[in-house]
């Protein structure tokens, strides 16, 4: 794991340390850039037109190695888009993205699904999915902090060597 931030983040993607393409496919996805579409409504080209560099503010960029080689980047990129989208590059090279669509202002209930499965959890006393999960999720984001301050350096993370089996049905809020 590493978190890198500032012009750091930038010159990383000029190296190819993060995908542009990939970048640019989950940009595509936004309900709400920023930047010349909110000045006089034209469409733009966030990546290659140089406006992420005007608009991001605090640019950081999470690498995260999988033990199977696979690769991804976490852009945080505030100020650019108000929404969070997604990209990845499929074997057979075909990009997929998509935005992850949340619940809007002011009734933001982030919380209400952990606490609906927290709630299950109690009453079944069975996990309601795998805890492994949250394990590697809050281990992957220690890891970065702790890649921050110790001045960006790559952090090796063999206490996240853990395998799972991930349930069948859809782990997502249900209506």
């Amino acid at each position: 794991m590493q978190l890198i931030e500032g012009e750091a983040v930038w010159k990383a993607g000029e190296e190819g340390r993060y995908s542009k393409e990939l970048l640019a496919a989950a940009l595509s996805r936004s309900d709400t850039p920023l930047g010349l579409t909110v000045t006089d409504g034209r469409t733009q080209d966030l990546v290659s037109s140089g406006e992420l560099r005007k608009l991001a503010r605090n640019p950081a960029a999470y690498f995260i190695e999988y033990q199977d080689g696979l690769k991804a980047t976490m852009l945080m990129l505030d100020g650019v888009v108000k929404d969070y989208n997604f990209a990845a590059r499929l074997k057979g090279g075909q990009t997929w993205s998509t935005q992850f669509l949340l619940p809007p202002d002011p009734n933001v209930t982030y919380s209400a699904c952990l606490m609906h499965k927290a709630e299950q959890m109690f009453e079944t006393r069975v996990a309601p999915y795998p805890v492994e999960r949250t394990l590697l999720t809050s281990g992957i984001l220690e890891s970065c902090l702790t890649s921050k301050i110790r001045s960006h350096e790559r952090i090796e993370t063999p206490h996240l060597a853990v395998a799972y089996k991930a349930p069948r049905e859809s782990q997502c809020a249900q209506a």
